[in-house]
């Protein structure tokens, strides 16, 4: 019986371990709601991450939250980055929200799809300081209905 508990024990404390070890370590995370779900073409979103850590790698995550009625299957976004230094990165991307058939690949809550896509993938910021994001759409409407939130998330 007693070998019986000690194995329990143990099983229990390395599945806690293990759960903890595999847990993100999120450093920065923000979203900005969209004023009556209608995400305009000038409307630019605006954040700023302190990253105190210049030698391990992040994760740079887009957080985009549409309805499930959104438009199309896809979002452009127009993504630019700016060191503490001043060096520029711009970049235009696009993700989907749904499949081919209307199934989204984000997370569904109520009528939304929380979406949460990669943006860039094991990098190293090269200084230590405040980067700034802006985030745009970049789709042909001006006007893009149907989108609730839009951020940014950077997990080490």
């Amino acid at each position: 019986m007693k070998a019986k508990n000690t194995v329990l024990i143990i099983g229990s404390l390395f599945i806690f371990l293990f759960l903890i070890s595999c847990k993100e370590k999120v450093i920065f995370k923000n979203a900005v709601k969209i004023p009556n779900n209608i995400w305009q073409i000038n409307d630019t979103l605006t954040f700023r991450a302190d990253i105190s850590d210049n030698k391990n790698y992040y994760n740079i995550f887009i957080t985009v939250d549409a309805k499930k009625n959104y438009l199309t299957n896809n979002i452009w976004l127009i993504i630019n980055s700016k060191s503490p230094s001043g060096n520029l990165l711009n970049d235009t991307v696009m993700f989907f929200i749904f499949d081919q058939k209307g199934k989204p690949y984000g997370k569904e809550s109520g009528d939304i799809v929380k979406n949460k896509f990669l943006y860039k993938a094991h990098i190293i910021f090269p200084e230590k300081g405040t980067y700034t994001f802006t985030i745009r759409h970049g789709m042909r409407k001006t006007d893009l209905p149907r989108v609730s939130s839009a951020g940014i998330c950077i997990e080490k």
